[in-house]
């Protein structure tokens, strides 16, 4: 599975946003705006989405 296949796996999960902002440290609003279609995974910083790759991995 590959890194933006992990961080859409995370964003259609039933983990709240909140939860996923505590954990990473990716901040909540942009949590809420990958998943609202607001911010693109393709316009993610690379640190942050190694932070989500990183969580998801963690999560299994």
């Amino acid at each position: 599975m590959d890194l933006r296949e992990k961080i859409k796996a995370i964003l259609d999960s039933d983990i709240s946003a909140y939860r996923i902002a505590k954990e990473t440290g990716v901040p909540q609003p942009n949590i809420s705006n990958l998943r609202n279609g607001k911010r693109e995974i393709g316009n993610l910083t690379l640190d942050i989405a190694e932070k989500l790759g990183k969580y998801y991995d963690s999560l299994k």
